[in-house]
């Protein structure tokens, strides 16, 4: 019998850089044109089989998505969306710098919320839309080292371009985490 763990990962960003898109590519490999503002917080689940470690065991880690709004009107309480959370994946828009900009932002609201670092993936999203690029990949990488973050990508939710694999590694460091002794 698989080991079970379920972890808490929050979604965070500006509002309209594709974290719904990019949660519901990651589940269910679909792609929605029309965007509806998410309000307050929306909360999915998606099962993993894992390998993980030196003797290569499969565990069932359940990852639940908290897909939080990120209109400035929740600022407030988006603090209480934040307890428990294992992990953070904080998205930006490639098309708007602005976005880019507040993501050290967003990180430290959570991690002065949570008093401590939680294993973090960056995601510069709609690598479709190449045309419209505003935010170069180097400096999603040099963020990614300032901040400490995991791992840096470059995501389409429309494509599913480097999806499975953000998400993938946040389940990873999950895992590990709960391994680690306190």
């Amino acid at each position: 019998m698989k080991r079970q763990f379920s972890f808490k990962v929050a979604v965070i960003g500006d509002s309209g850089v594709g974290k719904t898109s990019l949660i519901n590519q990651f589940i269910s490999h679909r792609f929605e044109r029309d965007y509806l503002s998410t309000i307050g917080v929306n909360i999915l689940l998606k099962d993993l089989d894992i390998v993980y470690g030196k003797q290569k065991l499969d565990y069932m880690v359940q990852l639940m998505l908290w897909d939080i709004g990120g209109q400035e009107k929740y600022t407030k309480i988006r603090h209480m969306f934040y307890q428990g959370a294992n992990a953070c994946i904080i998205v930006y828009d490639l098309t708007r710098p602005a976005s880019f900009l507040m993501v050290p932002d967003f990180l430290q609201d959570l991690e002065e919320f949570l008093q401590r670092k939680v294993p973090t993936v960056i995601l510069g999203n709609k690598l479709d839309l190449k045309e419209m690029r505003r935010v170069e990949r180097e400096n999603g990488e040099k963020l990614k080292e300032t901040t400490n973050a995991l791992a840096y990508f470059e995501t389409s939710a429309k494509t599913g371009e480097n999806v499975e694999q953000s998400f993938s590694i946040i389940a990873n460091a999950c895992l590990e985490d709960s391994f680690k002794p306190d």
